[in-house]
């Protein structure tokens, strides 16, 4: 080992003064900055302390550490630890987190256009978006990445996977891609991909439009006003607004989407937290387009936010019917503050109520079990909250609907077969095996029978409840050792249980309808994109044809005025 000489000791000693002062300067600066906040706690004192706690163990194991520590993961970890236990709204963005986030607020997103599902062996490709680079240079829904810019992706977790294919817009990656069996390279560019807030509207009859409405982007309202707009010179006289699945987004776009119809100056929201510089009202600032026109608006339990925002106002109005299923109960509010170094850290600032004084947020983060979990909050029935038109409504647990209608739930067979891939990798085979077949053209029994051989053929065994309990009776009879007969017939039993699923594909109505939905959209989506397959999976919807039926029949008044 080299031993340093006068001068380089010198130097050192002078580079440790140094960083020991800024950290002191640090120390105090951030005590003080922290202090017009912390000064309104009785335990401010402890906020100091604790910082330097921090700033102390990180100063020893910069010191001592047996490698040198990676300066952004052990940052980038400690803060988030920090903020664990708030709730799972509020979070740390680095530079390239928020970029990525200021690009999804504007209907944008950066990259090469793929969303992927995990797995051992690398990123299941499972949609490709129409305009994107993944489209143009040829990659497929199927195709599976199993090397980013030469790093297989065997090895190591979903997050570094995704960091590997994420990146600015102009940058380059090379993918190395498995399909059947074979692989081939792709260089792409990675770009700005616009995403649409309304990927679909239409005349669902002569009278009724349908507006889907995914995300609420800073396009979100002239988007839907643009097809609310469309719709009505087509001759729409109702409309169902289809909230199912929209996580949420700008509240700014709620209040605008609202505003149409309801009167201007009417509240929206409103907000309450912990400081009185987040308390605010929210009302609409412009005339509606209809105020008049029967309204649906269609919710799940994955209908989030600003969905809730929307749905909620227009149900304490009484202006639209809510049907669906009891949405998520997200109802908090964040803002992004910026930190240094181009990051920034997003709280939760306050809680929002709709018309009615309610609130919806159904779990929550402050008071936690003894695990260490959050809890949810208990309803309580004696608070009763009320409609424009006297209709109870209640708070916590999300925005119930008026009109419950859940969907049916897969049997676990189904689930199976989805959960497994065996369907999407049928398709997959399926779509390379028949590039120019119109899947439309396909005879049902023959599409089936082709799915039930590929399960045969790749000696695949799909498994409903009974034969997940009966495969685990077999091997707590093998561990016993139970008699030797009774094995057997438990072995047989399985056999024949393998061959009876197959029969139910076939023979069971719900079973059979069911596959061949699944069947079919997605090969629909492969041959034809995503529009035809937003059209496709609407013509057996059942939550639709319930809101058709609603505002056709005379129950709309009568539901709204109850």
């Amino acid at each position: 080992m080299r031993l340093l000489n006068i001068s380089e000791l010198l130097i050192f000693e002078f580079i440790n003064i140094r960083y020991r002062m800024k950290k002191i300067i640090f120390l105090l600066s951030l005590f003080i900055s922290l202090y017009p906040a912390i000064a309104q706690q009785t335990d401010y004192f402890q906020w100091g302390k604790q910082i330097e706690i921090i700033s102390a163990v990180t100063e020893e194991l910069l010191n001592n550490y047996i490698e040198e520590p990676n300066a952004e993961i052990l940052t980038n970890e400690a803060i988030k630890g920090l903020l664990k236990k708030t709730d799972r709204y509020t979070k740390y963005y680095d530079e390239q987190q928020m970029f990525e986030q200021r690009l999804r607020r504007s209907g944008k997103i950066s990259g090469i256009g793929v969303s992927v599902r995990n797995k051992d062996k690398g990123l299941s490709i499972r949609d490709i978006f129409p305009g994107s680079p993944a489209e143009k240079s040829g990659l497929l829904i199927g195709d599976l990445i199993i090397e980013i810019d030469g790093k297989k992706l065997d090895s190591i977790s979903y997050n570094a996977k995704l960091k590997l294919l994420k990146g600015k817009p102009g940058t380059t990656v090379k993918l190395k891609v498995k399909r059947l069996n074979k692989n081939q390279s792709f260089t792409l560019t990675r770009a700005i991909i616009e995403q649409k807030a309304v990927p679909l509207y239409k005349m669902l009859d002569n009278e009724t439009g349908y507006i889907k409405l995914s995300r609420f982007t800073s396009k979100a309202y002239p988007e839907v006003l643009n097809a609310l707009v469309d719709l009505k010179k087509n001759g729409a006289r109702k409309i169902i607004l289809d909230l199912r699945g929209n996580p949420g987004g700008l509240l700014s776009q709620a209040i605008k989407i609202t505003s149409l119809f309801i009167p201007k100056s009417s509240l929206v929201t409103y907000t309450k937290g912990r400081f009185e510089k987040f308390n605010k009202e929210y009302h609409t600032q412009t005339d509606p387009i209809d105020e008049e026109i029967p309204l649906a608006v269609l919710i799940n339990k994955n209908s989030a936010s600003a969905s809730e925002i929307v749905s909620g106002a227009l149900q304490d109005y009484d202006r639209a019917v809510i049907v669906g299923d009891t949405s998520f109960g997200k109802g908090l509010v964040q803002r992004f503050f910026p930190l240094k170094y181009g990051t920034f850290v997003k709280i939760t600032i306050s809680k929002y109520y709709i018309p009615s004084g309610r609130q919806i947020q159904k779990i929550d983060y402050w008071h936690r079990d003894k695990y260490g979990n959050a809890t949810k909050f208990k309803k309580d029935p004696s608070k009763v909250f009320y409609t424009e038109n006297k209709r109870k409504v209640y708070e916590h647990g999300g925005i119930t609907p008026d009109v419950s209608v859940r969907p049916e739930e897969n049997p676990s067979l189904l689930k199976d077969l989805i959960n497994n891939d065996y369907i999407f990798n049928f398709n997959t085979e399926f779509f390379h095996r028949n590039p120019d077949i119109n899947p439309r053209d396909l005879k049902d029994d023959k599409l089936l029978e082709k799915f039930i051989n590929y399960l045969k053929t790749n000696k695949i065994d799909p498994k409903s409840e009974t034969e997940k309990y009966l495969e685990k009776t077999l091997k707590k009879a093998e561990k016993d050792k139970i008699s030797t007969d009774i094995y057997r017939h438990l072995k047989e039993l399985n056999q024949k249980t393998d061959e009876a699923d197959f029969d139910k594909m076939r023979q069971d109505a719900g079973m059979r309808k069911k596959i061949l939905f699944y069947l079919k959209k997605d090969l629909i989506l492969r041959y034809e994109g995503p529009a035809a397959y937003e059209n496709y999976i609407l013509q057996d919807d059942e939550i639709i044809r319930r809101a058709m039926e609603i505002l056709k029949n005379g129950s709309y008044d009568s539901i709204l005025n109850k």
